[in-house]
């Protein structure tokens, strides 16, 4: 198998790295997930490095399990960032075509795009994705693909994201120092919507909900594209952190508790007679009642909720979505998409891995926890936003530069 076919994709969370290997097979066009992983990290907060050694040797660690458990060596990795120094913008390009045969090209599709990119950031900011939304060919709107059509006047409506480049920097120099190079740092949440929505989903408008440890990503879809998208910086550790609180007991233990016995949904309560609740010296035991830990998560997950709500109706897309897709590892919660749909006046909502026809995969890799990881490492084949990032932009990119610098440093080779 040709290495260039393995990639890795890694999810940089919040106090942990999740990690999966893929395989891709060009010819039939088929997604093989061959492991995954992940690994505690202590040296990333909120999606930030803040202890480059720490992280860098978490990443070692996690891919250099998967590769042995896939029996593969990883060439190319696709990176997930996340966290409130990510920030987005939607911008418009025109572009006029003066060729007499007025066909219009895919250089033209290139051009059109760069014009979009022209927009002024901050000096601490690279951008990460431009995403096309919709093209207008001599202001007739709604054209998805104007490549062979003919025109005089193309124009783009674009998401933009960019991103802290001295988070990048760290982010990726992380990964170089493990001995891996990055192909490409992407928005997390990006990957996800062209592998968690459905089609129909994004046409007719939804809100895609990632809920991490410390922050929760969200993006507003509608008519096939993305419109908005931002990191909160809160997350569902929150939780954990309530539970500790309320039931004296170690967070290790708390986290154990939520996952196994937490609900945010009265009618899901399970009907066991009392929660085992571990002293902080892990000496004794004592127990609670159901009821009582659902008075300590609901309202916490209401806030986070309320917290979403908030940031949506600053938005000019507040009354569109009428769909609510939840993932990650804090969706995993008994009841969040029965309180989601209350909390936020939703129609509907799913709790969602990755779509199946996608990706061939264990059945692990389908729950939410791994959701991001593998978007990451299936984004190459399914990525919608292709034609926004030309190979020659993205040479003339300082994080690929970076990239490429990283990976000539012979103190960053692998053994």
């Amino acid at each position: 198998m040709p290495k260039s076919n393995i990639i890795a994709g890694i999810d940089m969370g919040s106090g942990k790295i999740t990690g999966v290997i893929a395989s891709h097979d060009y010819e039939t066009q088929t997604v093989k997930i061959l492991s995954g992983a992940t690994i505690p990290c202590r040296g990333l907060k909120s999606g930030v490095v803040v202890d480059i050694k720490d992280t860098s040797n978490a990443v070692a660690q996690l891919l250099d399990q998967c590769e042995r458990d896939a029996d593969v060596e990883v060439e190319r990795v696709f990176l997930g960032v996340r966290g409130v120094h990510l920030k987005s913008s939607n911008g418009h390009g025109a572009y006029n075509i003066a060729r007499a045969d007025k066909e219009i090209t895919a250089e033209d599709v290139q051009f059109v795009i760069e014009n979009a990119k022209a927009v002024p950031i901050e000096t601490d900011k690279e951008i990460v994705h431009v995403i096309p939304q919709s093209f207008s060919i001599d202001r007739q709107k709604g054209v998805p693909n104007p490549e062979g059509m003919e025109g005089s006047l193309l124009e783009v409506d674009v998401h933009i994201v960019s991103a802290s480049t001295s988070h990048l920097s760290n982010l990726i120099k992380s990964v170089a120092k493990a001995g891996f190079q990055v192909e490409e740092p992407c928005y997390g949440l990006i990957p996800l919507g062209e592998c968690v929505l459905t089609q129909e989903e994004k046409e007719l408008g939804a809100l895609l909900m990632d809920f991490g440890g410390e922050t929760i990503s969200i993006g507003i879809y509608l008519e096939g594209g993305i419109k908005f998208s931002k990191d909160l910086p809160y997350g569902c550790d929150l939780i954990t952190r309530d539970i500790a609180y309320g039931l004296h007991t170690s967070r290790e233990a708390a986290r154990e508790i939520k996952e196994k016995y937490g609900v945010t949904w009265p009618a899901l309560m399970s009907a066991d007679d009392e929660i085992p609740v571990p002293s902080l010296d892990k000496r004794t035991s004592t127990g609670v009642k159901p009821d009582y830990l659902l008075e300590i998560v609901q309202p916490r997950v209401e806030e986070l909720f309320d917290k979403i709500r908030v940031e949506i109706e600053k938005t000019r897309y507040a009354d569109i979505p009428g769909v609510g897709v939840i993932t990650g590892g804090g969706s995993l919660l008994k009841g969040m998409p029965e309180l989601c749909g209350q909390a936020l006046g939703l129609r509907e909502v799913r709790q969602a891995g990755v779509q199946r026809d996608l990706v061939v995969a264990d059945e692990e890799f389908f729950h939410s926890q791994y959701s991001t990881a593998v978007a990451l490492a299936v984004y190459p084949s399914v990525r919608s936003d292709s034609a926004s990032e030309p190979a020659a932009a993205r040479g003339r990119n300082p994080i690929g530069r970076l990239t490429d610098f990283f990976k000539g440093l012979d103190i960053f080779g692998r053994d």
